[in-house]
């Protein structure tokens, strides 16, 4: 996608994330960015008033109609009003604090100015107001507290002083443990676009695999917001991992649309985590490109109990086992 010339310029590329939900270690204990290559991309984004120019994808609304999360789950205002105390008590009192969807408790400290806040707190909004436009439904029901930091010596210093130890990732991470995103925004706001969709996935579907969640988030590493309501992932940097594995005989297995519906979480964090990431993330681009990510998704989601690995929801979908499409799926992440 060509760089945009708007006001709010970001790093959208994330590398491989190796955290998981439950570690003993407490710096373990989160979703985190590892440090992105040289040849990552960067875009131009636009606060939240601009149009996003970006290459137009299908955008078929799913034919299940999405259900408003219920109002009796969202978090109390009780919740919201303790979440900011802790922010200003992890913070200091001098902090910017607002809140999105009745959920995301956003705060940073006064080093970083105002207007950079409120553009940075708009793009979140348009994010979220795409995921939960037949996307997502269910938010989740205790609020998440997002940390914005102005650059990386203040995001490691809360890190240490925080955790007692540098931050593991120079961009930003999700603990479940503490329902928390903590971020740089000095490399960009397009961290979170990635990170939102953890917490959101895991309201929306609990039983989701790795797989499915580290690749929803992963799309939206590169984001192409077209006009309000919609989101789309654009070609990024995994996309070199994922086509050196369909030309190497060894690993071109691996590569196969269809091994990811094979895949459990703990092989999928094993030895290969690089390439599977790289192509659950574009098996997401791909199903996306067909318009038919999102109605695979809540089909799936509907039917998980007896559908574990979500072959017959896939079946369902596209009309094809995913075997049927390892061939197709593979050219096509070659030609892009």
């Amino acid at each position: 996608m060509r760089p945009l010339s708007l006001s709010l310029s970001v790093s959208l590329c994330v590398a491989s994330l190796a955290g998981c939900r439950d570690v003993p270690s407490p710096a373990a204990q989160h979703r985190s960015v590892t440090p992105v290559p040289a040849h990552a991309q960067r875009v131009d984004l636009p606060a939240a008033s601009a149009s996003t120019v970006g290459p137009l994808l299908p955008s078929a609304a799913p034919s299940i109609t999405p259900t408003p999360p219920a109002e009796a789950l969202a978090p109390s205002e009780a919740d919201l009003e303790a979440t900011r105390a802790e922010l200003r008590s992890d913070l200091g009192d001098s902090i910017h604090l607002g809140t999105l969807r009745g959920v995301f408790v956003v705060a940073a400290p006064r080093a970083m100015s105002k207007a950079t806040f409120v553009q940075s707190h708009k793009f979140v909004e348009r994010v979220l107001d795409a995921y939960m436009h037949e996307r997502f439904d269910q938010l989740p029901r205790k609020a998440v507290k997002v940390l914005l930091f102005p650059d990386a010596t203040s995001y490691a210093t809360y890190c240490k002083r925080r955790y007692g130890e540098p931050p593991s990732t120079p961009y930003g991470f999700y603990r479940p443990d503490e329902r928390q995103i903590t971020m740089n925004l000095g490399p960009g706001v397009g961290t979170l676009t990635h990170e939102l969709v953890h917490p959101i996935l895991d309201a929306d579907f609990p039983a989701a695999p790795e797989w499915l969640n580290e690749g929803l988030a992963s799309l939206f590493e590169r984001p192409v917001l077209t006009r309000k309501g919609e989101i789309h992932g654009a070609t990024n940097w995994r996309l070199p991992r994922l086509t050196r594995a369909i030309r190497s005989p060894s690993e071109r297995p691996k590569a196969k649309l269809s091994r990811l519906f094979q895949l459990g979480d703990d092989e999928f964090r094993g030895a290969s985590e690089d390439l599977y990431y790289a192509l659950a993330r574009y098996f997401c681009q791909w199903l996306d490109q067909r318009g038919e990510l999102w109605k695979f998704y809540r089909l799936w989601r509907e039917q998980a109990e007896k559908d574990p690995t979500g072959e017959a929801s896939f079946l369902k979908v596209t009309g094809k086992a995913p075997a049927d499409f390892d061939q197709d799926f593979q050219r096509w992440a070659l030609r892009l």
